[in-house]
């Protein structure tokens, strides 16, 4: 690894950390902006903005590949427009990629992959023939992340004023989330205003639900609206969606005595809110007083009441798994495995979750932690966390040869591509 490419990370000056922790190995770093917010805080090596359109991005990155010898491509998340190009791009021409993305096993660590993450992961379909001769023994986390969600406010609000400021510039821009960026920066304020209004009426919530329904529990954690787990690799067009097929099952097939309890994502307070439509989905199938809703509701005090887990894919699976609680993914997810989850229809689990094999999931946590997870944070402890992450590349890099590239002219800086700074 001598030259590096950094695309969009996440929010917040980790990508900077990291790039000076590059650098300092002696690695060649070069970091692409895509909109104002991507250069909040620059990194070490050379920063440029990418002004093009989408379509052509390829191109783009193509030569900018071969006139800096690019050989790693880092980035956080798979799926945003920009990166899903770069990931096809990488993985057809010999050049490695690398995949950040939140902890699959939260909240200690954060996940680092070869060539993708969740239904994009290498090991995607192979756990369920790799995990039975797997060991049950893995190693406790050196060091716990704290709660920093005041902080993530504090990027969020910081990324998104510089996005829009730098809008004339960056007009070609397609951000993953498609909402106008002054509605980001509000809608995380909103955030901080729902945790704690929320606080004490889902307090006394969760504590009738446990004295009058524990044991008899459906709880359905909810993804964040524009997550691409959703868009990318589930049956579903949004969360809303799911939300009505959920419903819809429960009503039809689910015994009388249990109830149903919708989680709101806890990054996703600020920006959706789904009550009109679970009470109106309700009273259209007759199961108002069966069906509950909160924002601020604890999971593992939850978890040793419910009869069973009902998710697309998102990584709370992981957590009731953990718990022991009978699961099943209606979407793709790296953690569906026969013994897992239930393989059954969503009609069926209602009345017929499947237990969870303990030993199986002690393998594939265990297995998790050895490949894709590393203790740490993108939004503290930034010189620990970069410290383990190095270790984890010099165990998953692969011996090879970088690519030989003929030499090509880029399009004209007022084009597509404007150098912004250089820091020595």
């Amino acid at each position: 690894m001598q030259s590096v490419l950094l695309l969009q990370g996440p929010l917040g000056p980790f990508f900077q950390n990291f790039s000076q922790f590059l650098s300092d190995q002696g690695i060649r770093v070069h970091k692409i902006n895509f909109n104002g917010g991507d250069g909040c805080w620059p990194c070490q090596g050379s920063n440029d903005n990418y002004t093009g359109t989408l379509p052509e991005w390829r191109h783009f990155l193509d030569g900018y590949i071969k006139i800096h010898s690019i050989d790693t491509v880092f980035c956080y998340s798979d799926c945003r427009e920009y990166h899903a190009v770069a990931r096809h791009f990488c993985l057809s021409h010999n050049i490695r990629f690398f995949v950040f993305e939140e902890g699959y096993l939260r909240p200690h660590y954060i996940t680092l992959e070869q060539n993708g993450v969740n239904a994009h992961s290498s090991w995607y379909g192979q756990l369920a023939s790799r995990l039975p001769n797997s060991s049950t023994e893995h190693p406790k986390h050196r060091f716990d992340i704290k709660p920093n969600f005041k902080r993530r406010i504090y990027y969020a609000m910081r990324y998104y004023l510089q996005l829009q400021l730098g809008r004339p510039r960056f007009r070609h821009y397609v951000h993953h989330r498609h909402r106008p960026a002054w509605k980001e920066g509000i809608a995380w304020l909103k955030g901080w205003y729902t945790k704690y209004s929320h606080s004490a009426r889902d307090q006394r919530l969760q504590q009738q639900l446990i004295e009058h329904h524990s044991g008899h529990i459906h709880l359905v954690p909810l993804q964040v609206a524009d997550d691409f787990q959703i868009r990318t690799h589930s049956p579903f067009t949004d969360v809303a969606d799911s939300i009505r097929h959920i419903m819809a099952s429960f009503a039809a097939c689910a015994p009388k005595g249990d109830v149903l309890l919708f989680k709101h994502h806890p990054m996703d307070r600020g920006y959706t809110n789904y009550t009109q439509l679970i009470q109106q989905q309700a009273k259209e199938l007759g199961i108002g007083d069966r069906v509950f809703y909160g924002f601020e509701l604890s999971l593992p005090h939850l978890y040793h009441h419910c009869k069973g887990v009902v998710t697309v894919n998102s990584t709370v699976g992981l957590s009731a798994l953990f718990h022991h609680v009978p699961t099943i993914t209606l979407g793709k997810a790296l953690y569906d495995i026969p013994g897992l989850t239930s393989q059954c229809p969503l009609a069926t689990f209602w009345r017929a979750p499947q237990p969870v094999n303990i030993t199986l999931f002690k393998k594939l946590r265990t297995f998790l932690l050895q490949k894709t997870q590393l203790n740490g944070s993108f939004y503290c402890e930034p010189e620990k966390t970069c410290q383990y992450i190095w270790q984890q590349l010099q165990a998953l890099l692969q011996p090879s040869a970088s690519p030989q590239h003929e030499v090509i002219t880029l399009p004209k800086p007022e084009q597509n591509t404007q150098r912004t700074r250089n820091v020595a």
